[in-house]
């Protein structure tokens, strides 16, 4: 086999035919889903300002600090190509004035993001997310609707046994004590933290409770719980929010100690686990965003949104099925083109999947190419057919042959369809 000139770059991949009927499977399930809760989809450029990521996700996170692909084009602008959504929707409400015109938006997304993070099972350096973004709405109703809508989806796509685990990030007081016991405790334990975390320390200690190095993850076991910091009001908003996600069936579990990895959290957070075969999965997080709009420069918020990483969801679910063809025609020789043409634009005008093999063959060699195609119908179009008028129809499903008019071919297919 002859060597490729060229290769995919390291920790991209290629969806190939073969896989693509999943994907646009599962993303029809989810804009149908998130049409149902009220969302409409936004389309946000891929490439942004890449100060727009250092403001928002913060200048500390792994994501600006070591991940974005950042460079300056030909004009002297500082670009990056996204490497989330939520700063670029943010951007949008605020750029086109949404707010004044909009009390509550209700925005979803689906697309490629960019990361230079080190490939490994399921995560790449181009991925895609699907999104929603809910502004203008206060806790804790918003939130939790977004769970429940996760949870539907996800049981749209085959993965009934998801949980949320949630946790609440307090107001700035209640982070501010945090910061100081996180401090207390992890300043003894200096020594047996990786080199990212000893910085974070410094810089910003909740980063260390979503570090995943070994030894960091085992100290975050005995770590303080943002509970203890939390104020009666946060409290409270942690129970109504617990109680809708009871009322409506969806499983869930505090998380004491989780955060996200972005700094433009606050309030309500939460991860997505899923069950599969091999074991519990995150597909999905999000939570709260109240100061963000304000950030870059609207007005204040509230605000709350989440995102699902599509290619951990796509080796999660149960495979689907490769949709069959509805027609395949068979022809075999230069005689029949012309007929095969007319009633595959015809076929085709009445919304029926049909093709032919271009090649050409034995009527054996093309009979084998339209089961592996999955056709449900082949249309037969020998010398004698067309000088009877007519076209043999057989249903590939229960083996039944029959002729009939060409005039009523495209009836008799639909019939055989079900249609």
């Amino acid at each position: 086999m002859t060597q490729p000139l060229f290769q995919k770059i390291r920790g991209m991949h290629d969806i190939l035919p073969g896989e693509t009927h999943a994907w646009e499977r599962v993303e029809s399930a989810y804009r149908a889903v998130a049409a149902a809760y009220g969302y409409r989809e936004i389309r946000i450029p891929v490439l942004e300002a890449t100060g727009l990521f250092a403001r928002s996700i913060g200048d500390e996170t792994d994501i600006v600090g070591k991940e974005m692909y950042s460079f300056k084009d030909a004009g002297g602008d500082d670009l990056t190509l996204r490497p989330e959504g939520t700063a670029g929707v943010v951007r949008a409400y605020v750029e086109h004035s949404i707010p004044s015109s909009e009390p509550v938006s209700k925005w979803y997304y689906v697309g490629p993001m960019f990361r230079r993070e080190r490939p490994q099972k399921g995560r790449y350096r181009q991925f895609h997310q699907a999104g929603a973004e809910v502004l203008g709405a206060p806790p804790p109703f918003a939130d939790a609707e977004l769970a429940i809508m996760l949870a539907d989806f996800f049981g749209h796509v085959g993965l009934a046994g998801s949980t949320i685990r949630y946790n609440h990030l307090g107001g700035s007081e209640a982070r501010s004590r945090f910061r100081g016991k996180l401090e207390e405790y992890y300043g003894g334990k200096k020594d047996s933290l990786c080199d990212d975390c000893k910085r974070r320390l410094e810089t910003n200690p909740l980063r260390l409770l979503d570090c995943k190095v070994e030894s960091c993850v085992a100290l975050k076991a005995g770590a303080p719980a943002m509970r203890e910091c939390l104020s009666e009001g946060d409290v409270a908003v942690l129970g109504r929010y617990r109680a809708l996600l009871d009322e409506s069936g969806v499983a869930s579990a505090e998380e004491p100690r989780l955060v996200r990895g972005l700094d433009y959290y606050t309030g309500i957070v939460f991860e997505v686990e899923v069950a599969t075969a091999s074991g519990p999965v995150v597909v999905c997080g999000g939570g709260r965003y109240d100061d963000l709009v304000g950030r870059l420069g609207g007005p204040s918020t509230p605000a709350a949104g989440y995102a699902i990483g599509l290619e951990r969801l796509m080796e999660s679910i149960p495979e689907i099925p490769r949709p069959g063809l509805d027609l395949f025609v068979l022809v075999p020789g230069p005689a029949s083109e012309r007929a095969a043409a007319r009633l595959l634009r015809e076929a085709r005008a009445a919304g029926i999947g049909a093709d032919i093999d271009p090649r050409g063959g034995s009527m054996k060699s093309q009979m084998k190419r339209a089961d592996r195609l999955g056709a449900a119908v082949v249309a037969i179009l020998r010398k004698r057919e067309i000088a009877a008028g007519v076209v043999s129809i057989k249903d590939m499903r229960t083996g039944d042959q029959a002729e009939v008019p060409s005039g009523d071919a495209i009836m008799g297919i639909l019939e055989r369809l079900g249609r």
